[in-house]
Parts: structure tokens; C-alpha cells; sequence
């Protein structure tokens, strides 16, 4: 007794190959370029996340820092032209300040040293940190006046609302008694 076995194969040309059966390896992980283009965030995911982590962010670090951000930021839309504006402004300020100097002078009015009012000026920094005041002494962030001390903790007051007296202290490289002194005199 002899019996037939039909067997049927079905062929498929290339084009209906490939719409029909799934040749994608799915199972491994493997994504298309377009597929992962989709899933980068758009400009403004990135702000809101930016802006859901923002205090989650350290302040200071070499990397996945709020100065590592400011600094490749600034490095990026070129801030030396800045600089130099803030430099030329700077220096502009110091003579108006000789040109009134002068001014009382004449009038005789009886005003304090010439050295102490202009000391305080800056007109540029060095490379060291360190600032040139317009009567030409050179100082230090270390060596600055208390009142220039007080104008950047209330500055930081400004800048970072809820950072700790300990971070302040550390960042600015002031005595956590001076900035809580700074904070209690100006209500910060």
C-alpha cells in the first residue's frame, strides 16, 4: 500500500520576503539608528528635565556639576567677548570715579583719601585670581576689603537661595561666622 504524501512549499519573492517574514533581531537588544535617533529628548525635554533636576545638581565639579555646565557653556558661545566688556566697563567706572575725585578736589570740598575711595576699584583681573585697583595695588580675593567680602556673600545669597552657611563657607573660602554675620546684618 503505497501512499502519496502531497507536501506544499510556499515561495515568496524578495520584496513579500521581507514584509512577511520578521528577520529583525528584536530578542537581543538591537535597535535601528532611527529608533534610537527617536528616543534622544528633544531641546525642550531637556529643559524640563534640566529643570525638574536642577537642585539634584552638584554645584561644584569637574563634570555633572552646575559649574561644569556653565563652564563648557561658556567656552561654547565664546564669554571672552563678555569679559572684555565687563573689563571696559570696569575701567570706565574707575575714571568717572577720578574724573569726580578731581571735581570735588576743586570745589574744595572736603572729602576722604583719594586711596580710599579708589581701592576698591578693579580694572581687570590676572591670570593668578588676582584684581588691579585703579591706584595700581594689586590684591587677592583673600586680601579684599570687608566690604567687597560682604558684596559676594550677598551676591551668593542671590545666586544660590538654598545652599547651606557650610557650602557658602566652602565656596567662597569665607569663616561660617562671617557669612552667618553678612546673612543676619542684611536680613538675607
Amino acid at each position: 500500500m503505497a501512499e502519496n504524501i502531497n507536501f506544499n512549499k510556499t515561495v515568496y519573492k524578495k520584496r513579500n520576503y521581507q514584509k512577511t517574514i520578521d528577520t529583525s533581531f528584536k530578542e537581543l537588544g538591537v535597535k535601528t539608528i532611527q529608533e534610537q535617533i527617536d528616543e534622544q529628548p528633544t531641546v525642550q525635554e531637556f529643559f524640563d528635565m534640566y529643570n525638574t533636576l536642577f537642585y539634584e545638581i552638584n554645584e561644584f565639579g569637574s563634570t555633572n556639576s552646575h559649574e561644569f555646565l556653565i563652564k563648557t557653556s561658556q567656552a561654547y558661545i565664546g564669554s571672552e567677548q563678555d569679559n572684555e566688556i565687563i573689563t571696559l566697563l570696569q575701567a570706565e567706572i574707575a575714571n568717572l570715579r577720578e574724573q569726580l575725585l578731581e571735581s570735588k578736589q576743586q570745589l574744595g570740598t572736603s572729602i576722604p583719601e583719594a586711596s580710599s575711595i579708589l581701592s576698591g576699584v578693579e580694572i581687570g583681573d590676572g591670570d593668578d585670581g588676582s584684581f588691579t585697583s585703579i591706584d595700581g595695588n594689586v590684591s587677592t580675593p583673600s586680601t579684599s576689603t570687608s566690604e567687597i567680602k560682604e558684596g559676594k556673600v550677598i551676591n551668593d545669597f542671590q545666586k544660590y537661595p538654598n545652599s547651606t552657611t557650610k557650602q557658602r563657607s566652602k565656596r567662597l573660602g569665607y569663616t561660617q561666622s562671617f557669612i552667618l554675620k553678612v546673612q543676619s546684618n542684611n536680613d538675607l
